[in-house]
């Protein structure tokens, strides 16, 4: 009892890690799918950062050589809209970093001067005007932003790396689980198998049991082929029992079993009935292949006593054929063969006599 309770608390047991490892997985999964997302979005949001710092740059160079382009202009608000507050007219990703949006805060400040600086240079020229220093220090800003979304996105890599590395170790643990419950599927499917086995086997004589015999008679149907029933019955075995001890009386059933199984051929069915009755059904034969059969085993039967002096092996038998009937049922082959079998030991017994 203690024994069963433990194996069922192992049990529940390894169902709990296996449904802790699916969620694992799970997890993980839908982390790895999140972080994946995140890089390509900081991939879109590093190269439009970069496109601000050279863009800009080319727009002072304009506005200095006179030439004003608003629509440059109108094009890097539009990228500062998508990068401040996510999506806008490029559908970029807001960054969720403080130190990036920290560089990016002050970067939108400094282009909201430079444009106003740029307003006066197109009204004063530029070199009445802080255009150029103004600039520069634009460009280094613009620069630490990029490095900073950079650096970001070096953090959320390193992560789906960590979240990889995690899968992979429960990919492996739930194979190994896999593995581990089909090696016990298999095993116990194997001894179930040895089991059922050894539940329609005598143990005594190697050969089918009663239980198959009488499953056989239930479920047998192929009478497309004639078929024949032979019963054989050791005769006196109570005689050696009591004369010689049970041993001899189990060595002879053995020695009997041993004989009919080798004079039968093995495409055959040969089977113990009962104590000292033993079955064989044969298939796709004719009355005369049956009787060859019957001589092979009684031949087999003298060459055993011929070396056996102490215990005589002797046997009747009986045998019927599906062909004797218009409509063959394994139950009425046997019945008959086991009738015919005793009428032999009859006729055995009434020679000894006479």
């Amino acid at each position: 009892m203690k024994a069963e309770q433990r194996k069922n608390r192992n049990r529940m047991i390894e169902r709990f890690i296996q449904g802790l490892l699916m969620i694992v997985l799970i997890v993980l999964t839908i982390f790895m799918m999140i972080d994946v997302n995140k890089i390509q979005g900081n991939a879109r949001v590093i190269n439009y950062a970069g496109i601000i710092r050279g863009a800009t740059q080319r727009e002072i160079k304009l506005e200095i050589s006179g030439n004003a382009n608003n629509s440059l202009i109108r094009y890097l608000d539009d990228i500062f809209d998508g990068l401040m507050h996510g999506g806008g007219k490029y559908q970029l990703t807001k960054i969720d970093d403080q130190k990036y949006q920290n560089k990016l805060a002050k970067l939108n400040k400094a282009w909201v001067s430079l444009k106003e600086e740029i307003q006066k240079v197109r009204e004063n020229g530029y070199e009445n005007t802080n255009i150029i220093n103004m600039s520069e220090d634009y460009f280094y800003l613009a620069d630490e932003t990029v490095t900073a979304a950079e650096n970001y996105s070096q953090h959320c890599a390193s992560q789906l790396n960590s979240i990889e590395k995690g899968l992979i170790v429960t990919s492996t643990l739930i194979v190994c689980v896999i593995i581990r419950e089909t090696i016990l599927a298999i095993v116990l499917m194997k001894r179930n198998k040895e089991l059922n086995k050894l539940a329609y086997i005598d143990l005594h004589t190697g050969l089918p049991n009663r239980s198959r015999v009488e499953e056989l008679v239930g479920e047998y149907n192929h009478f497309d082929q004639p078929s024949a029933m032979i019963v054989f019955d050791l005769n006196d075995l109570k005689e050696v029992n009591d004369s010689l001890g049970h041993v001899a009386g189990d060595t002879l059933i053995m020695n009997f079993a041993d004989i009919i199984r080798t004079s039968i051929p093995d495409k055959h069915f040969v089977g113990r009935y009962g104590g000292d009755e033993f079955i064989a059904l044969l298939t796709n034969v004719t009355k005369d292949e049956v009787e060859e059969i019957i001589a092979s085993v009684q031949n087999e039967a003298k060459r055993y006593n011929e070396f056996s002096k102490q215990i005589h092996l002797d046997f009747a038998y009986g045998y019927d054929l599906s062909t004797s009937y218009q409509e063959a049922n394994l139950k009425v082959l046997l019945n008959q063969a086991d009738k015919n079998m005793y009428d032999c030991k009859t006729r055995m017994k009434q020679a000894r006599k006479g």
